[in-house]
């Protein structure tokens, strides 16, 4: 795939369609799948920077994506791809929200084992309580941050993990509604 006048602030990306640039039509697909070519699937690279462009476009507006070949024989098979490209997001979507729900469960998991986990080491540390005997001090003192530190899993999952798989659903799914076109390769 041919990359070239990417967008390179936030309003050329915003003010633009995605652009995608393809020698021939059978570059969009995966070379790879030897199904005809009304059923392969993209190629990860041009996948790949389509979605990437639409994760950082504006979240309310449709999106548009102008696929050139260079070659221009499309021959009638833009419906094919317009297909190949709805069902291969509308795929990753469903990808996606499947990742998003098993990393919520295991969010949840980890809370509730944290949970346990930073009472027992918190009232393990209490049962031993002060002590001016040096190695009571620091068996004291590392239970009470192993019981902290038994709540980052958790916390991490739940405070930050989940927001880049949303993003990337979001743009999946906003993708499987897109709207294609193909205007003339420019010479």
């Amino acid at each position: 795939m041919e990359q070239r006048n990417w967008p390179r602030t936030r309003d050329e990306l915003n003010e633009s369609p995605i652009q995608v640039r393809v020698a021939t039509v059978e570059h969009i697909f995966n070379p790879m799948d030897p199904t005809p070519l009304d059923e392969r699937s993209l190629n990860q690279e041009v996948a790949d920077w389509i979605e990437e462009w639409a994760e950082d476009l504006e979240k309310n507006e449709p999106i548009t994506v102008e696929i050139y070949v260079a070659d221009g024989r499309l021959a009638g098979r833009e419906r094919a791809i317009v297909n190949g490209l709805h069902n291969h997001f509308e795929y990753r979507e469903w990808q996606s929200a499947r990742q998003l729900r098993k990393l919520l469960r295991e969010g949840r998991l980890s809370l509730l084992i944290g949970i346990v986990a930073i009472a027992g080491f918190n009232a393990a540390s209490r049962a031993i309580g002060g002590s001016a005997n040096p190695v009571i001090e620091v068996v004291h003192d590392g239970l009470a941050v192993l019981g902290w530190v038994s709540m980052w899993k958790p916390l991490e999952i739940l405070l930050y993990d989940w927001w880049p798989i949303r993003r990337e659903r979001r743009a999946c799914l906003r993708l499987a509604e897109a709207t294609v076109i193909f205007p003339a390769a420019p010479v």
